[in-house]
């Protein structure tokens, strides 16, 4: 079953052959349309499905055989002429060559960064899904999904498994079919990182890099801790933000190519994928269309066609699911709290500033007291000189407290100064260049508009990645020309500084990485020292004894049908994988329209909430069996 992984890889390959552009030697294009068509075909495969009820394993392995063969023919057919193509690009390299040498830094730094993603690799194919939101929603409702055929909305009480767009989910659902496990779920992630850091460096190219400009943008965004954690992860923020970097590169072309259909619904695709992905992509997914729409101006036909085309995309992928949400809600948004909670109230131009420099300061922490103290002092100041308190709730989400202090390399909110001060710096700079200035302007517009809707939080320096990547073309353009400028010199000395920020920042990389929570290659915890129970408890270790010892209890008296009481973020998941031979009952429900189930109808019970909760559901004449304070067994009389 695990070979059946290979097939969207083999499908992708193919899909990228048979697209590449025919009037220009471009990789890089071909291997993002084909990304981009691929995963559309797959949300839209799980939609029918769904509609077919006919989400099991069987369907779904036809379907990419089908995919793989087709895509496969398709890209024979086009052999011989891409056959000519691929030899004249090696020509027109060859000619290059002889005209600049590739500096020994760039193979330096392509070094240090293929070693990054290949120890990243090891640690996502070794590692269990430990993911803290993941083990509470992203990956429950996948199971959810498979014991019940279909995507309609189901009883549960943790509501993010129904609000929140599934377009993750979905790409995770097809790898579930194929393998009938989790075991590759983190190479969703580590892929997308790949597609991201290509966009990017496309994109720097795109408004004047070189050939090391794009590799210093590719590595100031592969070596973010936040990315490199994220890369073994099963999150979704490196996959809304993949979609964002290749609807940049997309929209990028406009400025100097005329429009085709094939980048038109290229970037369409990648606007429906960002908009079923995660919402906070879509703040930087906005100043990039418009950035596009302007450069497509004069071309008013195309213009209108192709934003019908990124409306019905849009529509079409996302669709679906905010309108099961809309059923079950009244809203597409889900209920206004829950919206309340996550987005800001108040958009005055002195909030928006303050909460834009909050952001920006959570990235740029380190382990150094005194400069964290002056950065988080330095904003304070600011925001009481525009009268706006630090931590009004309009801006800040519950329970969090600016300034935060957080460093250590964690994927839920790890910062990465260097290469946030890197690509703060390349936007000013950015903005100064008359090359760069309109891309600049777009940067600008979509850290702007992620101020103005995300409110500070703890974990809010994995939201705000799309704009982060965005960003790193800037970084990548100005590092290249500080390599050539022309006093000798001063060249000298910028090179040997630019060394040693790369340097820093991917010894930060590595150490994320190797020492990174809730995943690490080496030491205390290393996920070659833990088993698989024990790695997915990374986050809550003190759990794993009561949780296995909970479905061995179950698994002992013989139960067929398992009632589920959940409480708050505490975890679904590892009993939906232990007990995945069962029928598993949601004995409560905060979802309208979806009753829970009868207490009466199942054969045990497996609490993990609070005693009271569980008290209320459980029959008092039932055998009650308090494993820890989160986590009991309830068993019916003999």
């Amino acid at each position: 079953m695990i070979l059946l992984a290979l097939l969207p890889v083999l499908t992708l390959a193919f899909t990228a052959i048979a697209l590449r552009p025919r009037a220009e030697s471009d990789r890089g294009l071909a291997v993002i349309r084909a990304a981009l068509a691929v995963a559309v075909g797959a949300v839209l495969v799980v939609e029918l499905f769904s509609l077919l009820r006919w989400i099991s394993p069987v369907p779904f392995v036809a379907a990419w055989l089908a995919a793989t063969l087709t895509t496969a023919w398709l890209a024979w057919r086009s052999l011989p002429e891409k056959a000519r193509e691929i030899a004249a690009t090696i020509r027109e390299k060859r000619i290059n060559r002889t005209r600049e040498t590739q500096r020994t830094a760039t193979k330096a730094l392509q070094v240090v960064v293929g070693l990054l993603v290949l120890s990243e690799l090891v640690l996502a194919l070794a590692s269990s899904p430990n993911n803290f939101d993941s083990n509470s929603y992203h990956l429950a409702k996948i199971e959810h999904w498979v014991a019940n055929g279909d995507l309609a909305n189901f009883a549960t009480a943790q509501t993010q498994q129904i609000i929140l767009v599934p377009g993750a989910e979905f790409l995770l659902l097809h790898l579930r079919m194929l393998t009938g496990g989790d075991g590759q779920y983190n190479l969703l992630q580590f892929f997308a990182g790949l597609l991201g850091a290509l966009a990017v460096a496309r994109c720097a190219g795109q408004i004047g890099a070189g050939r090391t400009g794009q590799w210093l943008t590719a590595a100031v965004f592969l070596t973010a801790p936040a990315v490199a954690l994220e890369s073994t992860s099963t999150q979704n923020d490196l996959v809304v933000t993949a979609w964002i970097a290749c609807a940049a590169t997309l929209a990028l072309d406009a400025r100097r190519t005329p429009a085709s259909w094939p980048n038109t619904l290229a970037l369409a695709g990648a606007a429906g994928l960002t908009m079923v992905t995660k919402t906070t992509g879509a703040m930087a997914l906005l100043p990039i269309l418009v950035y596009w729409a302007v450069c497509r101006l004069k071309e008013r036909r195309q213009l209108l066609y192709g934003t019908c085309a990124v409306l019905a995309a849009s529509a079409l992928l996302s669709g679906p699911s905010l309108l099961r949400v809309q059923e079950a809600f009244g809203s597409p948004f889900g209920p206004p709290g829950y919206r309340e909670a996550l987005s800001t109230t108040r958009h005055d131009p002195p909030a928006i500033l303050v909460n834009g420099l909050r952001l920006g300061a959570s990235t740029l922490l380190t382990p150094l007291a005194g400069v964290n103290e002056a950065i988080g002092g330095s904003v304070v100041r600011i925001a009481d000189a525009v009268g706006v308190d630090p931590n009004d709730p309009s801006i800040t989400q519950w329970r969090s407290i600016f300034p935060g202090d957080r460093w250590k390399p964690d994927e839920d909110r790890s910062p990465y100064p260097i290469q946030s001060a890197l690509v703060l710096l390349g936007t000013v700079l950015g903005l100064c260049w008359k090359r760069t200035r309109g891309y600049a302007l777009l940067v600008l517009g979509a850290l702007l508009t992620t101020a103005a809707i995300v409110k500070w939080q703890y974990w809010g320096n994995r939201l705000i990645l799309p704009a982060f990547a965005v960003a790193t073309p800037l970084a990548g353009y100005m590092l290249e020309r500080a390599l050539h400028v022309e006093r000798r010199a001063l060249r000298w000395a910028l090179s040997a500084l630019v060394a040693v920020v790369l340097l820093a920042g991917a010894a930060h990389a590595y150490i994320a990485v190797y020492y990174g929570q809730p995943r690490r290659l080496v030491g205390h915890a290393s996920v070659f020292t833990l088993d698989d129970w024990q790695e997915r408890f990374a986050r809550m270790p003190d759990q794993a004894a009561s949780y296995r010892t909970a479905i061995d209890q179950v698994r002992a008296s013989g139960a067929k049908r398992v009632g589920l009481v959940m409480d708050g973020d505490l975890w679904e998941y590892p009993l939906q994988v232990e007990l995945h031979d069962k029928e598993l009952v949601e004995l409560q429900s905060a979802v309208p329209g979806q009753p829970a189930g009868d207490v009466t109808t199942v054969d045990a019970v497996v609490c993990v909430s609070a005693q009271d909760v569980c008290r209320r559901t459980v029959p008092e004449t039932w055998q009650y069996n308090r494993i820890d304070q989160f986590v009991t067994t309830a068993f019916p009389p003999a």
